[in-house]
């Protein structure tokens, strides 16, 4: 059996993913540490591929001579029990990934070959471990994929406890960087007043209908006509809007669908019977879109911007905590700045 190729030889850089990676790239690249730096968007828009892109890029500009420092560490997030992970079991993980010398080998074929400390695996004492071992390894950067899955729990007892586990990743001089779904910024772990101050959060947006974005979804098109045969030529961009309606204006689920449809149609080129065929499931599109929409909306409120009205309905206290009694109030119509004279 011959494995047929996959559709694109290589990933297309379409304007939302090249600019999103250049966004969060040079955020990265330039955070002073203190910093918690995070990627997100909804399912099968590239974020991955970007996470992948930046750890390679770090690898080559951190290097060092000190064959034990690890100026970066990365971990793709992975439940434990219940859909959800526990904060013992990321500790662990990340001591792992750091490769301290207690932790490195658990879980290991050979672990019965290394040393195993008879205590020491609690988790408190985990967590100390990890806050040395990073200082240890001068560790800069802590990346995370998939860290949508740290806020897979309704219980908030439960969510803080995955936030204190990750709080010494994003010291005063290491910066923590998040990739994952809309769910970091809906489910609340953005909450937290530990990451308030110091997020800054970059969308990789799904395509809309709006012009620029139908104009740009037009050119995905021609580009995958390119490589995918179509009867007629024209049907990927005859069916352009219904396209960017069932995958959600998310290119990875336009190249599934794709994908799907050669799959059934064989040797034979792509057409609107098949093309049909594969769209995907309803309760898939409207878990998608749901995902989307209440995303976009816990993004918008992290922003500070204030309503004009809102502001203006706000009155200040300076004036009654400074002002004393008869004093006779500055005038606040001042046509002009006072002149100041030259000295």
């Amino acid at each position: 059996m011959t494995v047929k190729p996959i559709l694109f030889p290589a990933p297309l850089q379409h304007r939302n993913f090249v600019e999103a990676r250049r966004q969060f790239t040079e955020l990265v690249r330039c955070s002073p540490g203190g910093k918690v730096i995070a990627l997100v968007g909804p399912t099968q828009v590239g974020k991955s591929l970007i996470f992948k892109g930046l750890t390679e890029l770090l690898s080559r500009e951190l290097r060092t001579g000190d064959r034990n420092a690890m100026p970066w560490v990365s971990l793709v997030v992975r439940t434990s029990n219940d859909g959800r992970i526990s904060p013992k079991h990321l500790t662990l993980s990340l001591l792992k990934a750091v490769r301290h010398p207690m932790y490195e080998h658990v879980g290991e074929f050979d672990e019965l070959d290394h040393y195993r400390p008879s205590r020491g695996r609690d988790e408190g004492t985990m967590r100390v471990a990890l806050e040395v071992a990073l200082a240890a390894r001068s560790t800069s950067f802590v990346l995370l994929d998939e860290a949508h899955h740290l806020t897979h729990t309704n219980n908030r007892d439960v969510r803080t406890n995955v936030i204190q586990s990750i709080k010494c990743l994003g010291a005063i001089d290491r910066t923590l960087v998040l990739v994952g779904g809309y769910e970091l910024a809906y489910r609340g772990l953005f909450d937290s007043a530990h990451f308030a101050g110091r997020l800054i959060c970059v969308e990789l947006a799904p395509y809309t209908e709006s012009s620029d974005d139908l104009a740009e979804w037009d050119r995905i098109l021609k580009f995958c006509s390119k490589y995918v045969a179509t009867r007629p030529s024209t049907l990927l961009l005859d069916e352009a809007e219904p396209l960017l309606q069932v995958t959600n204006g998310c290119f990875g689920l336009l190249e599934k669908v794709l994908w799907a449809a050669r799959s059934l149609s064989g040797s034979k080129a792509i057409d609107r019977r098949s093309l049909h065929a594969v769209y995907p499931l309803r309760h898939e599109h409207e878990a998608i879109k749901h995902d989307i929409a209440t995303g976009k909306q816990a993004l918008a409120s992290l922003t500070t911007d204030m309503p004009a009205k809102q502001a203006d309905g706000i009155k200040s206290t300076k004036d009654k905590a400074t002002h004393r009694p008869f004093m006779r109030k500055p005038n606040r119509a001042l046509p002009a700045y006072p002149a100041v004279a030259d000295e």
